[in-house]
């Protein structure tokens, strides 16, 4: 949780089932709406029932009725109704059965590096009971301020940061995208490969497509988005790459190699069909992308490297293709 709990009940949001509960604000959720800070914290419950018990005055704040657009601040006591979640007294588990322990590859007193598995999304949503974050938040206790810096594919395994109060979670947005600080590079297997050594991607992307097209397109009106492409080793009709990722999109590289002619093997939504059934046959059972390593300030303000070893899996299918291994 973001925030502490008064009422000696620490045993997860189902609890908010069986008794009212007094949760304390934070700092991690200072100046946050009302109804968005109870979206996020009773996971299950529907957004319906939420707005309707601020609408009839079960929710309060310092004791007085609220609105929907009310504003948390530091210090303020929030009144929760018994409320039933979909897993009251249930184990919470991740999208793809994961539980803890999920690796921690670096902490410190403001910040914590994880080796995110693939299948497991970095947050619960629809069809997903509880991702990444809400495994951790459980394991550290509901007074945990730890939120996520930056999202990566539920697909993807490898590094993902996660700040543990409101000020370091500000730096490191500040470090990613202001003064550049955070640098975020992947290893990916692509059919065929690059010309190349080594090519600069500037190509800008739009938003998800409609009519139940979920894939991210080109749009020379969209969002600018740049990626570094590197072969490190060239294989049997495919090609291990480094990705550093100069911007930070959805689905940024697997578009961006996808539109290059390289598409990422095992990539059911841009890839290409004929390569993925030979990567499978070949034992990939997942998407070839992983967040190998982050460069970013350590506690003395020296830049740092975070590595994130690639999945045993993942090496068994390049040494398949021939490769001389991964360092």
């Amino acid at each position: 949780m973001t925030t502490q709990a008064d009422s000696g009940n620490k045993t997860g949001e189902s609890d908010t089932a069986g008794a009212v509960q007094i949760r304390k604000i934070a700092d991690m959720d200072d100046g946050q709406r009302i109804d968005n800070y109870l979206i996020k914290i009773l996971k299950g419950v529907p957004k319906s029932r939420i707005y309707r018990a601020v609408r009839n005055g079960e929710v309060r704040i310092n004791g007085s009725r609220v609105k929907a657009d009310s504003r948390v601040r530091i210090g303020d006591r929030v009144r929760i109704p018994p409320i039933r979640t979909a897993t009251p007294g249930g184990k919470r588990r991740g999208s793809s059965g994961h539980a803890w322990p999920i690796p921690v590859l670096y902490e410190n007193s403001g910040l914590m590096v994880v080796d995110k598995p693939s299948g497991l999304a970095v947050h619960g949503g629809t069809g997903i009971e509880s991702g990444l974050i809400e495994i951790i938040k459980e394991k550290m206790g509901p007074d945990s301020a730890i939120q996520l810096v930056h999202r990566i594919d539920r697909e993807t395994s490898g590094c993902l940061m996660l700040a543990k109060s409101r000020s370091m979670l500000l730096k490191l947005h500040n470090d990613m995208t202001s003064t550049g600080r955070i640098r975020k590079q992947y290893l990916a297997l692509v059919m065929g490969g690059p010309e190349a050594d080594r090519v600069d991607i500037r190509l800008a992307l739009g938003k998800k497509a409609g009519g139940g097209d979920h894939r991210i397109k080109p749009d020379e009106q969209g969002r600018h988005a740049r990626t570094v492409v590197t072969v490190e080793e060239r294989l049997d009709g495919a090609s291990l790459v480094r990705i550093d990722l100069v911007t930070g999109r959805m689905h940024q590289a697997r578009v961006h190699c996808a539109e290059s002619g390289f598409p990422i093997a095992g990539d059911s939504r841009y890839g290409d069909r004929q390569f993925n059934r030979a990567m499978r046959a070949l034992g990939l059972g997942r998407l070839f992308l992983h967040a190998h390593r982050l460069c970013l300030p350590g506690p003395d303000d020296r830049d740092m490297t975070v590595t994130a070893p690639l999945p045993e899996s993942l090496e068994t299918v390049l040494e398949s293709l021939g490769s001389k291994g991964v360092e």
